[in-house]
């Protein structure tokens, strides 16, 4: 592509000041999106992408330029958006901010709307020198997409705005997917409300795995069972204790199970509930204690830790057992045999 020479000179000049606000940016963001789970890509425009940006004809001078540095930060729903806004605005100088939907746009188009932010880094008093050549008179831009939103950006783009043929019908295939996009993030923000139009199945599995989590957690609110055991992923932990049941031939004695896990924990006082180990490795305990399950089970891998055969050591281990934290059984044995 050729472009004029001027404009490669004014790109040179103001490329080591473009890098140094992208490496000041990307930090910043970064980091915070690393604390909050959140995705991000970043890129400096190329001298070729400027050209054909300023051939749009809308742009007056060189300071309207706003994305000579763009990045953009992934939220996984759109509910997240608000904390993104206030973090970049408490972060950065706002220039402007363009929202979602802030355009006019007709019912039946579908195209990208996501929201930006344009943005300088926040001047330190004296200390910054105001003049042209500084990045803090570099405007930036932020955007912010859901996960599905950038999902259809990069898969659509160079499918259409890169094809070197002009398609109706890529350029339609394009907006029908954006508009199932929308859809999707709709349907997410109101997931609670939707999920209660689904027709229920009468799938066994989940009433069984449903039936744990209620009475567990019921242990938890009532003050039965320390909240430092709490699980970071109750359906997970159910789906784990399922399997245990599963994998030992008693699906069928979930009730059995429920109960005497009741019992035991209604019997044990908050002073003298085991710390030391997983909750999950104390109903593993008490379900082989009181031979409700019964080891070895075929195919299923018992992680039998130090502290679980420090606490109880009735529990009948069988040499056949993988150790997940042993190298071998001759090295479990010598454990058991030092306490």
């Amino acid at each position: 592509m050729i472009y004029p020479s001027i404009l490669e000179r004014k790109y040179n000049e103001y490329s080591p000041f473009v890098k140094r606000l992208a490496e000041t940016v990307k930090s910043t963001l970064l980091n915070f999106c690393e604390s909050k789970g959140y995705a991000f890509t970043s890129r400096i425009k190329t001298v070729e992408s400027l050209a054909e940006k300023i051939e749009t004809g809308r742009f007056k001078k060189w300071s309207d330029l706003d994305d000579l540095f763009a990045c953009t930060i992934i939220i996984p729903t759109l509910s997240h958006e608000e904390e993104v806004i206030q973090f970049c605005n408490n972060t950065f100088k706002n220039i402007r901010t363009v929202k979602r939907g802030q355009n006019k746009k007709a019912p039946d188009i579908f195209r990208f709307d996501s929201t930006r932010i344009y943005a300088q880094i926040k001047k330190i008093d004296a200390l910054n020198p105001d003049n042209e050549l500084s990045i803090y008179n570099i405007t930036f831009e932020i955007q912010i997409k859901s996960a599905f939103e950038h999902a259809w950006s990069v898969s659509t783009h160079d499918l259409v705005y890169k094809s070197s043929e002009i398609d109706w019908k890529r350029l339609r295939l394009a907006a029908q997917i954006k508009a199932n996009v929308e859809q999707l993030d709709t349907l997410i923000l109101a997931f609670e409300q939707t999920s209660l139009i689904i027709q229920e199945n009468n799938y066994p599995d989940i009433k069984i795995k449903r039936k744990l989590a209620t009475e567990i957690n019921k242990l938890f609110e009532n003050g039965k069972i320390p909240n430092e055991l709490q699980p970071k992923d109750m359906n997970r932990f159910c789906d784990n204790l399922y399997r245990l049941a599963v994998d030992a031939k008693k699906e069928n004695n979930i009730p059995e199970i429920i109960e005497k896990l009741k019992t035991e924990i209604h019997s044990t006082s908050l002073k003298k509930f085991p710390r030391s180990i997983s909750l999950f490795q104390y109903f593993f305990a008490i379900l082989i204690r009181n031979k409700i399950i019964e080891i070895p089970i075929k195919n299923y891998h018992c992680h039998i830790t130090e502290e679980l055969t420090t606490l109880y050591p009735d529990i009948q281990i069988d040499n056949d057992f993988i150790f997940l934290y042993y190298d071998s059984i001759f090295e479990f044995l010598l454990v058991i045999f030092h306490q």
